[in-house]
């Protein structure tokens, strides 16, 4: 009888000591390392920031104007010491233009190439190194020439351009000297790719050597007209009478009735005959 009477004490002793190993297990258990609370690396509470684009924003000026009597100053070869002059007089005159760009001396006149796209000019392609030789030998040799000339203006101004000009224009008959039927080759890549070439309507003539402003002047005067006129000039270093006519066209252009425009993919094209 006094047998059973201590089952049920040992029992209690039994359930009290698994209890007293239960809760010293589970206060030791919490410190081991494996299961101590970890902190984030990271605060995510914190606003996480976008990297900043590097394109450039662009003034409100020399706006286009498109209408019935429109005109688009383009200047190939370019930049060159001169380029900032014709901005000043673009400025002054408040008309914006269009530069077909080379990479010849880009990085030289880096400022410059920013101030055309701030000032709300089209910074257009010509080629990276305007050599016929080279760029009209293949396909491949002209579109690497073009990437060149892309990626050097993404530098600059954050924008790879897709506006273009082709050395010599579409009809130049130099390029079959090098590779025949290579223009055709080259224009219908171009389209295949959404680029947009342009030629020219009116030339002021002042590729051709040493021509005085007032030839230059007569030759875009004489000349433009209703509708779409794509001028081409240049202001690569020589071409210094250039910059000296450029002042005077523009105030006959206002004084008769023209508008002036920059060229977008929207631009109504002018396209030469294609000579390979």
């Amino acid at each position: 009888m006094q047998y059973k009477k201590k089952i049920p004490i040992i029992i209690i002793m039994c359930l009290c000591l698994n209890i007293a190993i239960i809760i010293t297990y589970a206060y030791n258990y919490k410190d081991r390392p494996e299961f101590k609370e970890i902190k984030p690396l990271i605060n995510y509470s914190k606003k996480i920031e976008k990297p900043k684009s590097n394109k450039l924003a662009i003034k409100n000026i020399n706006q286009s104007t498109v209408s019935d009597k429109t005109i688009y100053l383009t200047f190939d070869d370019g930049p060159s010491y001169l380029t900032e002059s014709i901005l000043d007089i673009l400025k002054e005159e408040n008309v914006p233009a269009t530069f077909f760009v080379t990479s010849n001396q880009i990085y030289k006149y880096s400022d410059v190439i920013k101030r055309m796209y701030e000032e709300n000019h089209t910074v257009a392609l010509h080629t990276a190194t305007h050599d016929y030789s080279y760029i009209y030998s293949s396909l491949d040799n002209y579109f690497n020439d073009l990437n060149k000339i892309r990626t050097d203006v993404f530098n600059i101004i954050g924008i790879k351009p897709r506006i273009i000009r082709l050395p010599g224009g579409s009809s130049n008959s130099i390029s079959k000297k090098y590779s025949k039927g290579i223009m055709t080759n080259i224009i219908n890549k171009l389209n295949e790719n959404d680029f947009y070439y342009f030629d020219w309507n009116i030339d002021s003539m002042d590729a051709s050597g040493n021509i005085s402003k007032e030839s230059i002047y007569e030759n875009v005067v004489n000349k433009i007209h209703s509708g779409t006129n794509i001028i081409l000039m240049h202001d690569s270093s020589t071409k210094q009478t250039t910059k000296e006519a450029l002042q005077d066209i523009i105030k006959y252009a206002k004084k008769n009735g023209y508008t002036f425009s920059r060229i977008t993919k929207n631009t109504s094209t002018i396209h030469h005959h294609i000579n390979n």
